[in-house]
């Protein structure tokens, strides 16, 4: 099975006001790469993953043409197998690492439960499967890990810990959610190596979401760029940074903070705000911001294919540039 995931034309909406938040996101995972979902704050990037794991807010509900994940039909399969498939097969590292750790209650306390539940095992295997994935996450002493409090690690300590649960099933998928946020950048290469780590030795495939394009590009494979709720672009990382097709693409790549700019020098930045409302518009939803907009971008977006790089833009539509 090379496609871990496929999603063929996804569609969120609120359910309390029938608000569109996310519309015509078709993306397929493969086996053995890392996927980074990149944009801005309110782009989709985080609600489209969450859909994966079934942890959408009870006012959003989904529909969509395809949804495959690990060979399980999404549109048919009962409720009770899909939690188990995502307990036992996908690992999720969250965005909120104070948050997703209670602050009263041990490592020990919180590690092992997922792998008790799904696999049978009582609380002394718990906890030995726990120290070996702390090994594995970079943590010399898993013991004295066990017995701490939450408030007691770093960030980064923080981080790697969410890391070692989402492991604990021996995933085939991790999905990571901003896992570099409020880290430097020393940890965040830290974090960032050990999931290519866990990719190369492992064979994990893992979905990053972030909205720093610089990280994304060093540890991707392939990169899509979302926008108010749709994929503008989507290519392999070389081809993206080499011939970034669409003009939101390359104003985030414009706006990568670089050693090289002078002293005086005003930081880039891409004008205006993300659209809340009316993300289910047929026309480019990039074209109030977008510094090339022209005659050729009203009326419907045209799309284009081109050997596996896709992109959302009627002035570019067939490659042209």
């Amino acid at each position: 099975m090379d496609k871990l995931i496929e999603i063929e034309n996804l569609t969120i909406t609120d359910k309390t006001n029938g608000r569109v938040i996310a519309s015509g996101i078709s993306f397929e995972l493969r086996k053995g790469e890392i996927m980074g979902f990149v944009g801005e704050s309110g782009s989709g990037k985080t609600l489209s993953m969450k859909t994966v794991v079934n942890l959408l807010p009870e006012n959003l509900e989904y529909s969509c043409d395809k949804f495959t994940v690990l060979g399980k039909d999404y549109k048919t399969i009962s409720k009770g197998e899909k939690k188990k498939l995502i307990g036992a097969k996908i690992g999720l590292v969250p965005q909120n690492t104070v948050f997703y750790l209670h602050p009263m209650f041990k490592i020990k306390s919180q590690i092992a439960d997922g792998y008790m539940l799904y696999n049978k095992k009582n609380k002394a295997e718990g906890l030995e499967r726990a120290r070996e994935k702390l090994k594995t996450v970079g943590f010399d002493n898993p013991d004295r890990i066990l017995e701490m409090y939450p408030w007691q690690l770093s960030g980064g300590m923080r981080q790697r810990v969410n890391i070692a649960i989402a492991m604990m099933n021996d995933p085939e998928i991790i999905i990571a959610d901003e896992p570099t946020t409020a880290l430097d950048s020393t940890l965040q290469a830290q974090v960032m190596d050990l999931f290519k780590d866990i990719n190369e030795k492992l064979g994990v495939s893992i979905v990053v979401i972030s909205h720093d394009l610089g990280v994304i590009k060093k540890y991707c494979h392939r990169i899509a760029v979302m926008y108010a709720g749709q994929i503008l672009e989507e290519a392999e990382t070389s081809a993206l940074f080499e011939k970034p097709m669409h003009p939101y693409t390359r104003a985030l790549i414009s706006v990568i903070p670089s050693l090289n700019i002078k002293k005086d020098e005003r930081l880039m930045e891409i004008p205006g705000f993300v659209p809340e409302k009316y993300r289910e518009r047929k026309e480019c939803i990039f074209k109030r911001r977008c510094p090339e907009a022209c005659d050729v971008c009203e009326g419907a977006v045209k799309e284009t294919r081109l050997d596996g790089h896709y992109f959302k833009c009627s002035k570019y539509c067939g490659g042209g540039n």
